[in-house]
């Protein structure tokens, strides 16, 4: 439900509690009310018309809208993990600066204000226009517009970000990422050997690993897009923004899940960007793959059966999907065989 107030009213909320911040039980903060209160505080000048209660997982947060009709949301962490994502949000979303906002054709999460709630971080950002498409929705107009998406993030000047302290990963460092993920896994004993022999070729193919690193969103997938008229209207999600190799914003159109509209986006992609390396399919196939390993990596360490067993299983099942199977071997081209993360 929308709650809508005079400004004076939202004035007199305001001023008649000084230290609201401090102050105010954390329950009632979360209100929407209340957070659009501690919004006016976090971006001066702010005047809050109405506020909605959104959904956030660990967050508590309200849509707002203002005197001028602009919409932002204003969120609040209630645990320790989501405070520690919500400050890399922060840190993530400053290092997207003008220059680079300006060299982007569609909209990024922008920080109006922050605020420090109980030991919270309370943060209002900007409210990026349009949806989050579906898989089985999406056209092929729209699949183009996501490769050139991807295209322009990774065209972006790199020096920016090193200014920021964002973090930079040369095509070694990536190549030693993936070599330390094969050998954990490997260590647990729950690695099939065929499959870690492929991932190891993988490792050892030094012309895997010559592609030129750029900009990557580091979190990507369908779900960070929202559009509009088969437009890309704005990209969410970027608290791991930094340089490091484009094939790991490219792994999620490697997975079967992609399928449909991979072919179209990939191809925007190239078309946008041709000095693209000709294997970073390959390696974000690789990238794809070794997500499963991570996943039985962190339910080890997590202590969690569940986790530990379902990636067990998943990597049997990708074993037997690739064990002989030259042509879907990651050094080689890849073919239109079947998926090995096929269900």
């Amino acid at each position: 439900m929308t709650i809508l107030w005079e400004n004076t009213q939202l004035r007199s909320v305001w001023q008649a509690s000084p230290g609201l911040a401090d102050a105010y039980p954390g329950a009632m903060s979360h209100t929407p009310l209340m957070l659009s209160a501690l919004a006016a505080s976090a971006v001066p000048g702010l005047q809050v018309v109405s506020a909605q209660q959104l959904s956030l997982g660990q967050r508590n947060a309200a849509l707002v809208h203002d005197v001028h009709g602009n919409a932002c949301v204003v969120s609040l962490s209630s645990s320790d993990a989501e405070e520690e994502v919500v400050r890399e949000r922060i840190r993530a979303a400053q290092a997207l600066t003008e220059g680079l906002r300006s060299r982007l054709p569609f909209q990024v999460p922008r920080i109006l204000g922050t605020l420090t709630v109980q030991g919270r971080t309370l943060s209002v950002s900007d409210y990026l226009p349009g949806q989050s498409p579906l898989a089985k929705n999406l056209t092929p107009e729209l699949a183009t517009a996501i490769g050139q998406a991807l295209a322009d993030i990774h065209q972006l000047p790199t020096t920016t970000l090193s200014d920021h302290h964002r973090p930079v990963a040369s095509a070694l460092d990536s190549l030693r990422e993936a070599a330390g993920i094969v050998d954990r896994t490997a260590a647990t004993g729950l690695l099939p050997q065929s499959l870690l022999r492929r991932w190891e070729t993988a490792c050892e193919d030094r012309a895997l690993w010559q592609g030129e690193v750029t900009v990557i969103h580091g979190r990507m997938g369908l779900g960070r897009f929202l559009a509009g008229n088969n437009r890309i209207l704005g990209v969410t999600g970027w608290r791991n923004f930094r340089v490091g190799d484009p094939a790991l914003d490219m792994a999620w159109l490697s997975t079967p899940s992609s399928q449909s509209f991979s072919a179209a986006a990939i191809t925007a992609y190239h078309s946008a960007r041709n000095h693209a390396d000709r294997w970073i399919m390959q390696r974000a196939r690789f990238w794809a793959e070794l997500d499963v390993a991570k996943w039985l990596l962190h339910g080890m360490d997590l202590g969690n059966d569940t986790i530990t067993q379902d990636a067990t299983d998943m990597l049997v099942a990708l074993n037997d999907r690739v064990s002989g199977d030259l042509d879907q071997a990651i050094t080689q081209t890849i073919s239109l065989a079947r998926h090995p993360l096929a269900q």
